[in-house]
């Protein structure tokens, strides 16, 4: 196994980061657009001038301390349950895109039926264990109403702990209020959280008014919270990686500063979406050396915080499922193995820097995870793996196809992709040459037909129906 991530960063060089956080935490200071958060912190001390907060950083370490190093999120079916901290590698699908595309059906605008078959492509799917309310937007359902749609479905289609869709306060509150309904009432998700809430700065240094309200929303219901920068060095932050590290600790310190003061000890991770920017278009270049070194530096932060991490997955700026997709994805899933992560958000079926989710590069994300998994549980090496005797007995010369050995163990210790095959080109040729786009649309079909509904409480589903339609008049009005 990888006994440990990979460290890049120096002692001192974590030191000149964290301190410089700390100066502009204390120096600069964050824009807070939130007048009950900016009372909270005038109220414990804290510089406050207009919206413009300086935080003490006496007082943000004493918020951190407050933060547990592990996070325990409940499914509604209890052996779903995942703990993060260590490590956990925790993959999800994507979250956030408007568009949907697979090879038969094109490049559309998502839809809830779209929605539905992520939901059950990931509760199908042994690698994903967690999902992601908004794996795709749902434009034929109203926008007002969409988060109550988008979370039920994770809710009635899959038994997996989930990250809530909340854009806002009142979307949080109506997700942990309908989740509470399916896991038995508030105070059974208040004692073991049910949803990952995500927040995002306005990167630099900007918490504005909907991503506090959001964040002060699942603080409030103890439902843990993924702090998560959006840097991009040149754009939203200097050029160079280390300013981005010290902006992207500033940022999640503060947030987990205020999450705190809301409710002490609610769940915090550590997150990292760093990436360097293509000059010639302003656009994100993700898996490039920048963004993996971003992330493996980032577990390291988390590290030295204590908070799990939340980072990495399998980003491409790509427009299409092809090799520059394949090579910037693998380069970030290098950089999300190698940093440790936890909380894996955009793992498999990212595309189009997360404006697209892709059905074929699902299956083949996939995949990948599957060889990098593999990769995690290392080498054992013993009698039977030595094989002295199925050496001694086959001698020089030998190929050992037909070995007993081998045909005993080939099975669990070679691994034997069904998507990316080692044939020859006249049997390829025979099979119609098929292309890996057109192998992974078989896979991801045969993966949605493996779905197995999960059922659910028909009293619990009835009520979640009642208050959605309840919150659907008022929303409306």
């Amino acid at each position: 196994m990888f006994e440990t991530p990979l460290t890049i960063l120096s002692e001192d060089a974590l030191d000149a980061i964290c301190s410089q956080a700390m100066t502009i935490l204390e120096d600069v200071g964050t824009e807070v657009t939130h007048e009950p958060a900016l009372e909270l912190l005038a109220g414990l001390g804290q510089r406050v001038d207009g919206t413009r907060v300086r935080f003490d950083r006496g007082f943000v370490m004493e918020q951190l301390d407050r933060a547990p190093a592990h996070i325990t999120v409940q499914g509604r079916n209890p052996e779903r349950a995942v703990t993060f901290g260590g490590g956990t590698l925790c993959h999800l699908p994507p979250g956030g895109s408007p568009f949907v595309s697979d090879r038969e059906r094109g490049r559309r605008g998502g839809a809830y039926s779209d929605h539905v078959e992520i939901v059950k492509m990931t509760q199908a799917a042994d690698l994903l264990r967690c999902g992601q309310s908004g794996a795709c937007e749902a434009s034929d359902v109203p926008e007002t109403s969409r988060h109550l749609d988008l979370d039920y479905s994770w809710i009635r289609y899959s038994d997996k702990p989930y990250v809530a869709y909340g854009t806002s306060g009142p979307r949080a509150r109506d997700g942990v209020d309908l989740v509470a309904i399916a896991h038995g009432g508030r105070a059974v998700i208040e004692a073991e959280p049910a949803i990952i809430g995500v927040v995002n700065p306005n990167s630099p240094l900007v918490w504005d008014f909907l991503m506090v309200d959001a964040m002060w929303a699942w603080a409030e219901a103890n439902q843990p919270i993924a702090m998560t920068p959006f840097l991009l060095a040149g754009a939203t932050a200097p050029v160079s990686v280390a300013a981005g590290l010290s902006l992207q600790v500033a940022e999640v310190l503060s947030g987990v500063a205020i999450a705190q003061a809301v409710r002490p000890g609610v769940g915090c991770f550590f997150g990292s979406f760093f990436s360097g920017v293509d000059m010639r278009s302003g656009g994100p270049s993700l898996g490039m050396p920048e963004s993996v070194l971003g992330s493996i530096a980032g577990g390291q932060l988390a590290r030295r915080f204590k908070l799990p991490f939340r980072g990495g997955g399998g980003l491409t700026s790509a427009n299409a499922l092809d090799a520059q997709a394949a090579t910037e994805s693998a380069m970030s899933l290098w950089g999300t193995y190698l940093s440790g992560c936890d909380l894996v958000l955009h793992a498999a079926g990212w595309l189009e820097g997360g404006l697209t989710m892709s059905y074929e590069k699902l299956a083949l994300d996939l995949e990948v995870l599957r060889m990098f998994e593999r990769l995690r549980a290392g080498l054992e090496v013993d009698a039977e793996q030595l094989a002295l005797e199925t050496i001694r007995e086959e001698g020089p010369g030998a190929i050992f196809f037909a070995a007993p050995h081998t045909l005993e163990h080939f099975r669990e210790w070679v691994f034997m992709s069904p998507l990316f095959r080692s044939q020859a080109y006249p049997t390829w040729e025979k099979q119609g040459a098929p292309e890996t786009p057109e192998v992974a649309t078989a896979e991801w079909k045969r993966l949605l037909e493996s779905y197995v509904d999960p059922g659910i409480d028909d009293g619990a589903d009835e009520e979640m129906r009642e208050f959605m339609a309840a919150r659907k008049l008022e929303l409306d009005e």
